[in-house]
């Protein structure tokens, strides 16, 4: 049988046409995967799930790179690592829990937030397992996981105690899911926070994102205003609102669940973030007191001036370095150290990054030489508030994962 040359030339033209498609979507592909790696860092993430969007075509790209041949799940970076947690693959998704319980895993906490993202009722048990996480943002991901799988109420309950305050809120907003309405009493005191880490507003950023957070949920917040001062009349009033409509007594809680205000004479903060070794957030002040963890931190009193020696001695360290305030390379493992020379003076900030590959002494020798009458103040007993037990002992095993040991 003869076709006419016109059908002839629109079966041509269809195929053409087709190919060109092709080679669209796959230049539309490397163009995302090379973006969501390479690119920008504001433009990353909207890349990586741009990636994913496309479905298939874009999952088979990432499973590429997961063969031997491929740059593996830690070099795609945590971009691409969260935007899994939005693909329908189960062969990307088996891919995340080895690296979850991977200590030397860079990037644990994206790993943690894709699997919590949709999680799977398979997979309650291997949130259980990783609640108890040694870094909090981990633990956060898990009891959102863990609480959208229809996990035991008494688990979350635990979580509530949890001595960050990332976690608790994670708990709560769970709960508060499940028909929990006594988890509201633990947001209420989110929303009236007023504390900070030397510059950073620890206290505006929970209010912002649990008022976000109820409102989405049908919580009415009336005019309570998340980016403005709790104590000021608006909010006052709205909380008291909010705190009437509640049924039942408010539980108790422990002081670290309890809102807490700003505090006066910063002078020096150490931030360790550690896959393997846990998160502290210690700072001196000028009334020599140690303060230890974010939101009402625990308060450990020290020797009279000692928080001004500590002051000239990490003074000398920074100044030895000629200026540099950066080490190492992205990753999650970090310190972060501030420093105020003066009691009015904006903090310096230092920070030490241990990414994918592994640097040995990674801090500069100035700075550890400082750490040593730093770390000396922390308590090490047995202690009921989480924060203190074996403070320092676990200081110092944080402190060798990131930039090496101490002398």
């Amino acid at each position: 049988m003869h076709h006419p040359r016109w059908a002839l030339g629109v079966a041509l033209a269809g195929a053409l046409c087709c190919g060109t498609l092709a080679q669209d979507e796959d230049k539309e592909v490397e163009r995302l995967f090379g973006a969501a790696i390479h690119g920008r860092v504001v433009i990353r993430s909207q890349a990586a799930n741009r990636l994913v969007a496309l479905g298939a075509l874009g999952e088979a790209r990432i499973l590429q790179e997961l063969s031997e041949e491929g740059l593996g799940l830690a070099a795609m970076g945590p971009p691409i690592i969260e935007a899994i947690g939005l693909c329908q693959s189960a062969e990307l998704r088996a891919a995340l829990w080895p690296a979850l319980v991977d200590g030397d895993f860079p990037w644990r906490p994206s790993v943690a937030r894709a699997l919590a993202e949709k999680p799977r009722a398979s997979e309650t048990s291997g949130f259980a397992e990783h609640l108890t996480d040694p870094l909090a943002e981990v633990r956060a991901a898990m009891v959102k996981g863990f609480g959208g799988t229809q996990g035991d109420l008494d688990g979350l309950n635990t979580m509530l105690r949890d001595e960050d305050d990332r976690v608790r809120r994670a708990a709560a907003l769970a709960l508060l899911d499940r028909g929990q309405g006594r988890a509201l009493w633990f947001l209420i005191e989110e929303l009236k926070r007023e504390d900070k880490f030397f510059e950073r507003p620890t206290g505006m950023s929970a209010r912002i994102m649990v008022s976000r957070a109820l409102s989405k949920r049908g919580v009415d917040l009336g005019a309570y205003d998340s980016r403005l001062a709790s104590t000021i009349k608006v909010n006052a009033e709205a909380l008291q609102k909010l705190i009437q409509a509640q049924e039942g007594e408010r539980p108790p809680m422990e002081s670290w669940q309890i809102a807490s205000g700003p505090v006066l004479g910063e002078r020096i903060g150490l931030e360790l973030r550690s896959c393997r070794a846990g998160e502290f957030f210690l700072r001196w002040t000028d009334t020599d007191q140690l303060l230890v963890g974010q939101g009402n931190a625990a308060v450990v009193t020290l020797p009279p001036g000692t928080t001004q020696r500590l002051v000239q001695d990490l003074t000398r360290g920074y100044d030895n370095l000629e200026g540099r305030r950066f080490f190492g390379a992205a990753g999650c493992d970090m310190e972060q150290v501030l420093l105020r020379r003066t009691p009015q003076a904006p903090s310096e900030t230092l920070v030490i990054a241990k990414g994918p590959a592994f640097v040995p002494d990674l801090r500069p020798a100035p700075l550890t030489n400082a750490y040593g009458p730093l770390i000396a103040t922390l308590p090490d007993q047995k202690s009921s508030d989480p924060r203190l037990h074996n403070l320092r002992s676990r200081a110092i095993a944080a402190l060798a994962v990131l930039g090496g040991p101490l002398p």
